[in-house]
């Protein structure tokens, strides 16, 4: 609670409100102190001014400047004051030069009554007329007499014929720089001549020049540099607390959870902005107006300055405030004219789009969309004349654009019906990003697809329920058998001598052995049509498998007088495959062969290179007509007898395309009369 009440102290906050610019204005002094020290030592060793770089470039300043502006008099009498401000005889009472002569030279006065600190005059020897500001009294009504009353100062400069006279070291023949001022001075000071020189202690007011200014900011920066470093880190530190605690409290009120917005917060944020830039353009020329009177009063100026950066900080923390609380209570954008002008114009554009998008009615849309484009293509030509065919070109692209990205939505519909149309129904066509009657069509899809593969799956579900059921019985017929199976075995190890009971031992022996084979069968069919079965690929090497194989069922073969004709390519064939399962379908179709083939015929074994596939062609010739298609062949429990004589189940070949389709091979059968022809095929490696 206490924690709360600290970040919602209203007290609390507009102290620290208050006194952000404070410390930010004693941050952004001790910074231009720091950095204005550093590239000047003289402020850091405590120079006197007068003897200080500062205090030359100030007097030169002020002496290229009366120089300039008396080189740009355009008539006789025109008074160049310190400031280069031109004055006409005659045109104020109060400012106009008083003039007497000397001789051959005119000398115009300038009218004041208060002592300058910067005195100058100026001879011009082409047109004999000198410029002073020095009072006009007897000690001062000739020019040897004004010279005099120059060079007799503690600090004078003066040039003649491009020779310097000065009692400033700094500023003496030997150590001046010529730098560009003092080169358009020499330049000036052909058939002129200038004396000048600088009172330090003269008290007037409006005696105020360059040269007070720096020497004033001067004293002032040495005065704060022995304390700027301490102040600017306990100025950052307390600044950025207290920043980081308004930024985390603004909007926060008691006994209120969200953020809270005043009626400032709720101006739109385009006024808001303008709004400051006129706040910020009257503090720009208040701050113009509080320096302009820096040559009046330098303290009250700088007073002033600083008045009027703390209120021009204030006004801009306020406006980060509101940005802060606008962005904090989510209403930064949504706050905006821009923002509320889209919001509308979609809305309307999203109304007028559905009333189009429901209309059915196909052609009555394409006809008017076209006559939008004509519409619009006109209107682009009417408005911007020989630029509109530019713009018309650039609204025809992006028409053609926008027609193709229907199109391409149409496509991927014409996609989504061929898969399914092939067998793949697990899709889903994303509805949200059509409209109108591709939308719809869309959805039709989509309820299609859903249906059909509902349907697969409970197919496959009772297909998955048939093979567990299988499995459980034989599991269950299992048990019984193994018994008989063994009890049979018992019997045939006694000594019997009944010769009927020696036969229908043989014959329990037979049956139990065949019905064994028959549910083992059965399991297998069941795993392998299901997919149950563990699937180990490797790289086998067909021609060894086919001669393995063929050699295995050699004696089955020889006792019905079947020959073996192998037509195998010259090199080694790879596949990849499971080596056990892929022997187990040849075992089964070779089964095949040897119980249905046609006594004392021939069995075809080609191994064929099919493009990128290997294809493996076993063909017999069946000793019984074959009235049945190869699909029915292919289905559990058929077999080539219908009589059922052999002992086979019907499951072999069924087993066998399973075990096949499950390793991503191919397996088929072809009937042709007599001719039974089996087909498998793997990607070659």
């Amino acid at each position: 609670m206490e924690e709360k009440n600290i970040f919602k102290n209203q007290g609390l906050k507009i102290f620290a409100f208050l006194t952000l610019p404070v410390f930010i204005m004693v941050i952004i002094i001790d910074c231009i102190v720091i950095y204005y020290s550093v590239a000047h030592s003289e402020i850091r060793n405590n120079t006197n001014f007068y003897d200080t770089d500062m205090f030359v470039d100030s007097y030169m300043s002020e002496v290229e400047r009366i120089g300039v502006s008396l080189n740009n008099e355009v008539e006789e009498g025109y008074f160049i004051d310190e400031y280069g401000n031109g004055i006409h005889p005659g045109e104020d009472t109060e400012t106009s030069p008083i003039s007497i002569q000397d001789g051959e030279y005119k000398i115009y006065y300038q009218t004041n009554h208060n002592k300058r600190k910067f005195i100058y005059l100026l001879i011009n020897d082409e047109t004999k007329i000198a410029y002073t500001n020095i009072q006009q009294t007897g000690k001062t009504n000739s020019l040897e007499k004004l010279k005099e009353e120059i060079t007799t100062n503690k600090k004078y400069w003066s040039i003649s014929n491009n020779q310097i006279q000065t009692n400033i070291d700094r500023l003496s023949e030997e150590n001046i720089v010529r730098n560009t001022e003092m080169q358009n001075l020499s330049n000036f000071s052909v058939n002129k001549q200038y004396y000048t020189a600088f009172d330090e202690t003269v008290q007037n007011v409006y005696a105020t020049n360059d040269i007070t200014i720096n020497s004033a900011l001067y004293n002032q920066m040495q005065k704060l540099y022995k304390y700027s470093y301490p102040t600017l880190a306990v100025s950052i530190l307390i600044g950025v607390l207290e920043v980081v605690y308004l930024i985390y409290t603004v909007g926060k009120v008691k006994d209120k959870e969200e953020i809270y917005l005043s009626w400032h917060d709720k101006i739109p944020l385009e006024l808001l902005v303008l709004g400051y830039f006129l706040l910020i353009a009257v503090e720009a020329s208040l701050f113009v107006i509080t320096l302009s009177i820096i040559s009046v009063d330098i303290n009250l100026s700088l007073v002033l300055v600083m008045l009027v950066g703390y209120f021009s900080i204030l006004s801009m923390l306020c406006g980060v405030g509101t940005l802060v609380k606008r962005i904090k209570a989510h209403t930064f954008l949504r706050n905006t004219l821009t923002y509320r002008f889209i919001k509308w114009v979609i809305a309307k554009y999203k109304n007028a789009k559905n009333i189009f998008a429901n209309n059915k009615n196909i052609g009555r849309k394409i006809a008017l969309y076209f006559i939008g484009i004509v519409g619009i293509s006109g209107l682009l030509i009417l408005m911007f004349r020989e630029f509109g065919i530019v713009l018309d070109i650039i609204f025809w692209i992006w028409c053609y654009f926008k027609i193709m990205k229907q199109v391409n939505k149409l496509k991927e519909i014409h996609d989504a019906v061929e898969k399914i149309y092939k067998g793949d129904t697990k899709i889903k066509i994303d509805e949200s990003l059509y409209t109108g009657l591709l939308k719809e069509l869309v959805v039709y899809i989509n309820d299609i697809a859903g249906g059909f593969s509902n349907a697969i799956e409970e197919s496959l579900k009772s297909e998955r329920l048939k093979t567990e059921l299988i499995t459980n019985v034989s599991h269950d017929i299992k048990t019984p058998l193994t018994s008989i199976i063994n009890y049979v075995d018992l019997l045939k190890q006694e000594n019997i001598q009944d010769s009927k009971a020696k036969e229908y031992i043989d014959v329990l022996d037979n049956k139990s052995q065949r019905l064994k084979k028959l549910i083992e069968d059965l399991v297998e069919a069941s795993k392998a049509s299901s997919g149950n079965i563990k699937i180990t690929k490797e790289v086998l090497n067909v021609k060894e498998l086919l001669n393995q194989v063929t050699g295995e069922f050699e004696d089955r073969f020889n006792k019905r007088g079947l020959k073996v004709i192998s037509k195998l390519p010259e090199e080694d064939v790879y596949i990849k495959a499971d080596n056990r399962h892929l022997y187990r379908v040849l075992e089964n179709v070779y089964s095949n062969v040897a119980k249905y083939a046609e006594e004392n015929s021939r069995v075809y074994v080609d191994c064929v290179l099919e493009e990128e596939e290997v294809a493996i062609y076993i063909k017999n010739i069946s000793k019984e007509e074959l009235n049945i298609s190869a699909d029915e062949l292919m289905q559990r429990f058929v077999r080539g007898d219908k009589s059922r004589n052999t002992e086979g189940s019907g499951l072999g070949l069924s087993i066998a395309k399973s075990l096949t389709e499950l390793q991503d091979g191919k397996f088929d059968i072809f009937l042709d009369g007599d001719l039974f022809k089996v087909a498998i095929k793997f990607k070659r490696v």
